[in-house]
């Protein structure tokens, strides 16, 4: 059995009054004023209670001292449990008080200007780690094209479970909350997980413009884009760089495990697409002659749930090749983080493979897989538990159909 690894891993707005730009840069700063009063308005009415929520810090001190030197199973979880707020439903993790923040002077835009509404998806893959607007990173995109004179609205659609604050340079925006001709204005907005938020801006300040999550990690993974005016034209000096704008650079990483039983193990090389994989698997126990197994291929990651690949399948046993065989298949995602795959290979055969993994506590974890190939007769297996005791180490023991039980450690590259 061969162990593939392929990295596998609104609110509506309403129709826009306006009013000149003075008018909206003092909108700002009365709705930052009206913003400090409320909260300090805020904590003159909160109880005793209310404060110690407010500081949660003492309780996270106590829990260190309770746990901190305690590996009992699920005891960092125990140790945290006490800080754990859902958004939004307790004080300690409020939501951003948008619906309350208004301005007190119109922040409208003058004159009869058109308007333009851009729809933007936001999208992620923890387990592959990419971040997406519109189902696409950067590197892969063209720019958002405005023209002078409009405004411009953003309906920012968050489609993840994390929040993304979203920056853009070079402007003030509204958001649209609800409060009409007086919606506050900011240059950064929080688009909650599974939410929608509506900003607009009027586009006077003609240039390329970044527009990006701030938390740097996704932006740096993918979730930002660069706002055009039409008919500008950047300088030499920035035209002659902009292509490191959109870089997608490659990460490479190797896991290897050697157990009494067998050895197997993966080397990867991959960006936000495509993953080149060389993986094996040698055994030796319970087998007449040792078997061998090599894996090489080519994956293209289309969205969290799928992927295809393609490659080279090659067998054998002791220092003898047997087969050769290329192979063409998909990668799914199954509910419960299940990942299915299925192949199809040049000998008319195929290949059918399920694989889990089980967190059962912060370092130790329960493996299986199941598979089931034409060529052979039958299914094969393997079952284990990991222990993980650094990001470079761990612990295992392993049962497999063909070579029995083994004992051995995993690392890490």
């Amino acid at each position: 059995m061969m162990e593939k690894h392929t990295g596998h891993g609104m609110e509506q707005a309403a129709p826009a009054k306006h009013t000149d730009h003075d008018q909206v840069q003092a909108g700002h700063s009365m709705a930052m004023d009206t913003d400090k009063t409320a909260a300090a308005h805020s904590m003159h009415e909160m109880g005793d209670d209310d404060r110690q929520m407010k500081a949660p810090e003492h309780r996270t001190e106590r829990n260190a001292r309770a746990y901190g030197a305690n590996f009992r199973p699920m005891a960092s979880d125990v140790s945290s449990a006490g800080e754990l707020a859902v958004d939004g439903m307790d004080q300690s993790r409020p939501w951003p008080p948008y619906q309350k923040l208004r301005a007190i002077r119109p922040t409208t835009f003058g004159g009869d200007r058109p308007v333009r509404e851009i729809r933007l998806t936001l999208d992620g893959d923890m387990q592959r780690y990419v971040w997406f607007v519109n189902n696409k990173p950067l590197s892969e995109t063209d720019s958002i094209l405005i023209k002078e004179g409009e405004v411009v609205r953003f309906i920012m659609i968050n489609r993840t479970m994390m929040h993304h604050p979203f920056h853009l340079h070079g402007h003030f925006f509204r958001v649209l909350n609800g409060q009409d001709d007086h919606s506050p204005l900011k240059h950064t907005v929080d688009v909650a997980p599974m939410a929608t938020t509506v900003i607009e801006f009027g586009a006077d300040e003609p240039g390329d413009w970044f527009f990006h999550c701030h938390l740097l990690y996704h932006m740096m993974a993918g979730m930002a884009r660069l706002v055009h005016y039409e008919q500008f034209e950047p300088p030499d000096s920035v035209t002659e760089i902009r292509p490191q704008l959109y870089k997608d650079p490659w990460y490479f990483r190797a896991t290897a495990e050697v157990l009494s039983n067998m050895t197997e193990g993966f080397v990867t090389a991959a960006n936000t697409r495509h993953t080149l994989t060389a993986s094996w698997e040698y055994g030796w126990r319970k087998v007449e002659e040792d078997e061998w197994e090599g894996l090489l291929t080519w994956d293209y990651y289309i969205n969290r749930f799928v992927t295809v690949f393609t490659g080279l399948d090659l067998l054998g046993e002791g220092s003898s090749a047997e087969e050769t065989r290329g192979v063409f298949g998909i990668t799914y995602l199954l509910p419960l983080n299940i990942e299915s795959s299925c192949w199809l290979d040049t000998d008319g055969g195929a290949r059918f493979i399920l694989e889990k993994e089980f967190t059962l506590t912060p370092r130790l974890s329960l493996t299986g897989e199941a598979e089931y190939d034409t060529h052979d007769s039958g299914w094969e297996g393997e079952a284990g538990l990991e222990y993980t005791l650094s990001k470079t180490m761990s612990l295992t023991g392993r049962w497999h159909t063909d070579f029995g039980w083994g004992l051995g450690a995993v690392f890490r590259f």
